[in-house]
């Protein structure tokens, strides 16, 4: 008993631990099924927190598309967090047009922040995010960011974005990630795992729960797979959401340590 005690103590005070949001990439047009998709995730917006990232055509498009800017209102309305995906190549796409398609994203749908996709996480181009990071907050009141290398990054990568995805992949190859040390002091907020090719609603909560052990506090689970793993909504969709929604807020984890806390006090006092 007092080993429980000791092993949940340390695993719940070494990090802030956070109720989990979804962040959703959600790459489909809004005519046909993907109005679907998006009315889904628009109802359940007021339920589970959901960041959706807005992606009209590998970036926001030559052109306003007001197909889009209609979904992406009405999921705003409904509490959802929209961000725009924006691409830097690796570090290799110029800095201009980057921060030019962020503007348009702004301007055009309003969005909450942005999405940088294919990051590096090469110490060469530390300073490259960085630049990026500083534009967006400096730039715009609401300026959320996630960054996106999809793998284990350096802990300086901490300075370039709000949430940093350290896992892209299928569910063959998450079994057997194992994440940096150095993110586990960290606070669950900081990260995020969006893994596809998952088959069933019971393998989407152990990953969801693995995700959890990793000290990850966003995550995105779908059976979806293929080229683009991220034009559907998953089959499993409602029982996600209701798993996400169900993880408990950080005040109620911290009733739980407080209990445990005291518990444990109590068991040590010799016996009269």
């Amino acid at each position: 008993m007092n080993k429980f005690i000791a092993s949940a103590l340390l695993m719940f005070s070494s990090h802030t631990v956070s109720a989990l949001e979804l962040l959703v990439p959600a790459y489909f047009y809004p005519v046909d099924d993907g109005v679907t998709y998006w009315q889904t995730l628009t109802e359940a917006a007021p339920d589970v927190a959901i960041t959706a990232i807005l992606n009209p055509d590998s970036g926001p498009g030559a052109a306003f598309d007001s197909d889009y800017a209609a979904v992406a209102n009405t999921f705003q309305a409904a509490g959802g967090r929209l961000i725009g995906y924006v691409y830097t190549g690796y570090g290799a796409r110029s800095e201009a047009l980057v921060k030019a398609e962020i503007d348009r994203y702004y301007a055009q749908y309003g969005v909450d922040g942005i999405f940088l996709d294919e990051v590096s996480n090469l110490a060469q181009h530390l300073g490259y995010y960085q630049s990026l990071h500083a534009y967006i907050k400096g730039g715009f009141a609401r300026n959320h960011i996630v960054a996106n290398p999809g793998t284990q990054t350096p802990e300086a990568w901490l300075a370039t974005a709000d949430v940093l995805v350290t896992f892209e992949s299928p569910a063959a190859e998450y079994a057997g990630y194992e994440p940096d040390a150095w993110t586990a002091a960290q606070d669950a907020t900081r990260f995020a795992h969006l893994v596809y090719d998952v088959a069933d609603a019971d393998a989407m909560r152990t990953v969801i729960d693995t995700a959890r052990a990793h000290n990850v506090g966003h995550v995105y689970v779908t059976d979806d797979r293929g080229d683009n793993p991220w034009d559907t909504l998953p089959t499993y969709w409602a029982a996600e959401t209701a798993y996400a929604a169900a993880v408990p807020e950080p005040s109620v984890w911290a009733s739980f340590v407080a209990g445990l806390a005291l518990l444990a006090a109590r068991l040590r006092r010799p016996a009269r």
